[in-house]
C-alpha cells in the first residue's frame, strides 16, 4: 500500500466543495452547488449538480457559465431558478442575474438583466412570479466622486454603496420588465412570500434614525407595491424571515438585545396583530451553524424552515452543529440530526420532513447527506479519492475548568507521523467573531500547519459562540479578561500534559477577533516564539470610525462611544502596549477589508518597525475580510505560504 501524502497548500485545487443543498418537493432529487478552485483562471467555478437519493447517482446539471448559485425548486418541481454572473467585457462590472431551467435539463433561460443585480430570489406560491432584491440608485450622478450623507455607506465584500438602496422586485417567470415593489430611503432584507402570494414580508428599518443602528423591524407590503406596514414594535437583530406556506404565521430568527450584543437568537412566531412569541425561550443555545471552516462556499442561512407544523433550524453546542425542530405552538425543542463529527451545515426539507443537508467533519470536506424517518446516509462522495490518498489528521478533544466557574472546550491536532519521544512546536490558533466557534469541522489551514511538523491547539474561550447565553454575552465590555485567561491556561495545560511540546517554540495566530487577541497576547507576554496576526484590530478608537460596523460594534463590544470613555477604549487597544512587544510578528491584511480596515495593520507595522521588532507586513490587493475563506485562489495559496514561512523561520 502506497504511503499517504501530507496535506499541502495546493490541496485547495483538489477539494470539491458541496453547498446549498435543495431537495425537490417530492423528495426524489437534490440540486446543489458544486464548487472547485481554478488556479489557472484564479477563480471559483460553480455549477449546479443533481443527486438522486434512490440510487445515489450524482451528475452535473448546468454547464457553461461556471458561476451558477442559489438553486431553488419551483412549487411544482418542474423548474429550478438560480443566479449566475454572465461573462462581461474587460472593465465592465459583473452583476448577478436570474435564470430558470427545466428540471428535465436543456438550456437555461435568462430572466433578468437588471443594473443592480439579483439577490435572494424566491418563487411565488403559484410558481408564476419570482421575487428578488436588487440595488436601486438613490439619484443619478456623473463622475466618480462619492457624496456620503449617511453612516451606512460601505460594507465588507460589497464595497461602497453610498448611492444605492436594496429594494424588492418581482418578475414574471416567462420574462419581462421587473416591477419594483418597495421604494424609499431604506434597505430590504430577508424577503418571504405570504402563503396566498398577495403580500411580501421582509425585515428593514424605515424609521428616521435607522442610519445609526443595524437593528430591524418586520414589515409587510402588497406584492403589487405600496406603503409597507410595520408588524413588530421592538428593534431586533433579525437573521431570517419565513412565512408559513400553508398558514398565516410568520417565523423568524433573531433576538431583542436583552443581554446586549451577545444575546442568543431564538425562533419567534408572529401572527396577525399579536406580539411576536418566543418559541425557544427555554432553549439556551444560539441559532445557526457557527463552526469555523475554510473550505465551505458560503455561510448557511439562519432562516427557520417550515415542514408541516414544525420549524426546523440549526444550533451549535459543544463543538457540534445539529438540526433541531419545534412545533409552531411551542413545546420542547427536539434534536433531529447531528452529533460528534456529524455537524449539519446547510439544509432543506420537504413537507413530509425529508432532509437534504451537508455535513461538517474534522477529517473530510463537506458532502451531501439525506435523512428520512428511518435513517441518515451519505449521498455524494466527491472527495473520496482525496480523502483516501491523504494523511488528514484528526483532533483530540479536551476540556478544563477555567477556575471561574465555566468549562472550556478545546482540541489538539498532532503532526503526521507523530512520535511521543520527539519535541514539536505548538501553535495556538484563535477563532474570529468573537462569537465564532471551533469544533468538529474540516479546516484546511490547520491541516497545512500540522503537516509542516507543528501541533495546533484551538479552544472556545469565554465569549465564544456555540454555548449558553451567559458564555457569550459576558464578553462585551470585558475583552482580554477571562477570554485571555482561558487561552493562556489552555497553553499551560497542553504544555504540562504533553512532554513532547517544545515550550520554547510556541506560536500564536488568529484572524479578526483572533487577530486582535493575537495583538493583545504579544503586547502582554513574550512567551511566544513567533506570531502571525490576521485581519486584526489594534486601535479601538480608530476602528470605531473606519470600520463598516465600527460605530455599532465598537459601542456594543467596548461599552459606549469612544469620546465618552476614551480611557476604556485605549486601555483595550493593543497599540497602547506596543512598546512591550518582543515577539517576531507577521501582519497579514487585505487592502479592501472594510470590517477591520488595513490602517489597523499599518499602525502595528509602523510601531514594530520603529521599535526594532522583527516584522513583515503582507498586503493583499483586491481582497477583503474574507480572504482566508473566499479570496482569490492564488492569494489564498500565497497567504498560507507566508504563514508557514514565518513560523518555519522561528521554529527551525
Amino acid at each position: 500500500m502506497s504511503e499517504l501524502k501530507k496535506v499541502e497548500i495546493m490541496d485547495l485545487a483538489k477539494i470539491r466543495m458541496v453547498s446549498d443543498p435543495q431537495i425537490s418537493p417530492n423528495g426524489k432529487r437534490v440540486v446543489f452547488v458544486h464548487t472547485v478552485m481554478d488556479f489557472d483562471k484564479d477563480e471559483y467555478l460553480n455549477d449546479l449538480w443533481m443527486a438522486d437519493p434512490s440510487d445515489d447517482s450524482v451528475t452535473q446539471f448546468t454547464y457553461g457559465r461556471r458561476k451558477d448559485k442559489n438553486p431553488r425548486w419551483s412549487p411544482d418541481g418542474g423548474r429550478i431558478l438560480f443566479t449566475s454572473t454572465p461573462p462581461v467585457k474587460e472593465g465592465e462590472e459583473k452583476k448577478t442575474q436570474l435564470y430558470v431551467i427545466s428540471t428535465d435539463g436543456g438550456e437555461a433561460r435568462k430572466v433578468t438583466d437588471v443594473e443592480g443585480g439579483v439577490e435572494s430570489p424566491r418563487w411565488s406560491p403559484n410558481g408564476k412570479t419570482i421575487l428578488f432584491i436588487s440595488g436601486v440608485k438613490r439619484q443619478e450622478r456623473e463622475g466618480d466622486v462619492k457624496v456620503i450623507d449617511r453612516l451606512s455607506y460601505k460594507f465588507n465584500g460589497r464595497g461602497f454603496y453610498e448611492n444605492e438602496r436594496k429594494h424588492l422586485f418581482t418578475v414574471p417567470v416567462k420574462g419581462g420588465k421587473p416591477k419594483q415593489v418597495t421604494k424609499g430611503e431604506f434597505d430590504v432584507t430577508n424577503p418571504s412570500w405570504t402563503s396566498d402570494g398577495k403580500e411580501i414580508v421582509f425585515a428593514s428599518n424605515l424609521e428616521p434614525d435607522a442610519d445609526v443602528t443595524r437593528r430591524q423591524y418586520i414589515y409587510k407590503v402588497d406584492a403589487k407595491g405600496g406603503d409597507p406596514v410595520k408588524l413588530t414594535d421592538t428593534l431586533m437583530s433579525i437573521n431570517g424571515v419565513s412565512c408559513n406556506p400553508y398558514g398565516e404565521e410568520i417565523a423568524f430568527a433573531g433576538h431583542d438585545y436583552h443581554n446586549g450584543s451577545g444575546t442568543n437568537s431564538d425562533i419567534w412566531i408572529l401572527k396577525g396583530k399579536e406580539d411576536p412569541i418566543n418559541l425557544t425561550t427555554d432553549f439556551d443555545q444560539d441559532i445557526g451553524t457557527k463552526l469555523s471552516c475554510d473550505i465551505k462556499v458560503s455561510s448557511p442561512s439562519d432562516v427557520p424552515a417550515w415542514s408541516g407544523d414544525f420549524l426546523y433550524f440549526t444550533s451549535t453546542y459543544d463543538g457540534d452543529a445539529c438540526l433541531y425542530r419545534i412545533n409552531k405552538s411551542g413545546g420542547n425543542v427536539e434534536k433531529v440530526i447531528g452529533g460528534t463529527d456529524h455537524s449539519v451545515e446547510a439544509f432543506s426539507l420537504t413537507d413530509e420532513g425529508m432532509v437534504a443537508y451537508t455535513v461538517l467533519n474534522t477529517t473530510k470536506p463537506l458532502e451531501l447527506w439525506i435523512s428520512d424517518d428511518e435513517q441518515s446516509r451519505q449521498v455524494t462522495n466527491l472527495n473520496k479519492d482525496y480523502v483516501k490518498k491523504t494523511n488528514i489528521q484528526n483532533h483530540e478533544h479536551f476540556t478544563f475548568d477555567s477556575g471561574e466557574g465555566h468549562v472550556v472546550e478545546g482540541w489538539l491536532m498532532k503532526p503526521p507521523g507523530f512520535t511521543p519521544s520527539k519535541k514539536y512546536p505548538l501553535i495556538l490558533h484563535i477563532h474570529g467573531g468573537p462569537r465564532g466557534a471551533y469544533g468538529n469541522s474540516f479546516f484546511h489551514e490547520f491541516q497545512v500547519l500540522v503537516s509542516s511538523g507543528w501541533a495546533v491547539m484551538y479552544i472556545n474561550p469565554w465569549g465564544s459562540g456555540g454555548y449558553y447565553e451567559e458564555y457569550q454575552a459576558s464578553l462585551p465590555g470585558h475583552y482580554f479578561e477571562q477570554d485571555y485567561a482561558d487561552l493562556m491556561k489552555a497553553v499551560d495545560l497542553i504544555v504540562e500534559r504533553n512532554n513532547w511540546v517544545d515550550k520554547t517554540k510556541l506560536g500564536v495566530t488568529g484572524g479578526s477577533y483572533g487577530g486582535v487577541m493575537t495583538n493583545w497576547i504579544i503586547t502582554h507576554t513574550d512567551r511566544f516564539k513567533a506570531a502571525v496576526t490576521l485581519r486584526s484590530i489594534t486601535n479601538w478608537i480608530s476602528f470605531f470610525g473606519v470600520s463598516d460596523i465600527g460605530w455599532t460594534f465598537g459601542k456594543t463590544e467596548i461599552g459606549g462611544n469612544f469620546w465618552e470613555m476614551e480611557e476604556t477604549f485605549m486601555s483595550k487597544s493593543p497599540i497602547r502596549y506596543v512598546g512591550n512587544v518582543k515577539t517576531p510578528t507577521m501582519i497579514i491584511h487585505s487592502e479592501q477589508d472594510y470590517r477591520c480596515p488595513i490602517e489597523q495593520g499599518e499602525q502595528l507595522f509602523t510601531a514594530l518597525k520603529i521599535l526594532g521588532v522583527e516584522t513583515e507586513f503582507i498586503r493583499f490587493p483586491g481582497e477583503n475580510h474574507e480572504l482566508s475563506r473566499s479570496g482569490k485562489p492564488k492569494h489564498r495559496k500565497e497567504r498560507l505560504e507566508h504563514m508557514a514561512r514565518w513560523f518555519k523561520k522561528y521554529f527551525d
